[in-house]
């Protein structure tokens, strides 16, 4: 079966945010995968449809070598109240593959809301979000990332948080971890490790 991808943008009260960042890793994505097609245009396709004005949803864009689909949702951030890390050396999602069969037999295995995917001991993504860490005074990324997400790639470029080499066995130094995605901004999922981490 060909590869599908998705793209899932934000759109809060009838505004659609960043959508260059997403409209980059399209590219990015086609150049890999379709080098022979014309680039899927993100704004051409949110165009011809009906967006609420007014709540918060999520655009999800389905997208390969056929016509894309697009559907839009209502939008929640789910509680997490347990975390916990999994070993995972094996993982690659460098594109944002639709197929996430994978990252989520991973996270159910773990019994936790939520999980830490580690690779060769250090820290990378949960099962749907970058991760950032507070130490009390800033807040830190991995570069070891799975996925380069949007968000984390512009709170990059805004200087509003740091990369460094995190390991799983630095985890417990930090005060608080949070979640960000294309749908999650920084300190909209914040939480004190203290609580929820699950050190096994």
């Amino acid at each position: 079966m060909p590869h599908q991808f998705i793209e899932t943008i934000k759109l809060s009260d009838g505004r659609v945010f960043h959508l260059e960042y997403h409209q980059e890793r399209v590219c990015n994505t086609f150049l890999r995968f379709f080098p022979n097609q014309k680039v899927l245009l993100l704004s051409d396709i949110i165009e011809k449809v009906t967006l609420p004005t007014q709540g918060k949803h999520k655009i999800r864009i389905v997208y390969g070598s056929e016509r894309p689909s697009v559907e839009v949702l209502p939008y929640q951030v789910k509680p997490i109240a347990t975390i916990k890390c999994v070993e995972a050396d094996f993982l690659d999602y460098s594109y944002k593959f639709l197929d996430r069969t994978f990252l989520n037999t991973l996270k159910e295995s773990a019994g936790s809301d939520e999980v830490i995917f580690v690779k060769n001991g250090k820290v990378t993504d949960s099962s749907y979000a970058n991760l950032v860490f507070f130490d009390g005074t800033e807040w830190v990324t991995p570069t070891t990332f799975l996925l380069n997400g949007t968000c984390r790639q512009r709170l990059l470029s805004e200087r509003k948080i740091k990369e460094r080499i995190i390991h799983a066995t630095d985890i417990p130094s930090f005060t608080h971890i949070g979640l960000i995605n294309a749908m999650i901004g920084l300190g909209e999922l914040c939480l004190p490790l203290d609580r929820i981490f699950i050190d096994e």
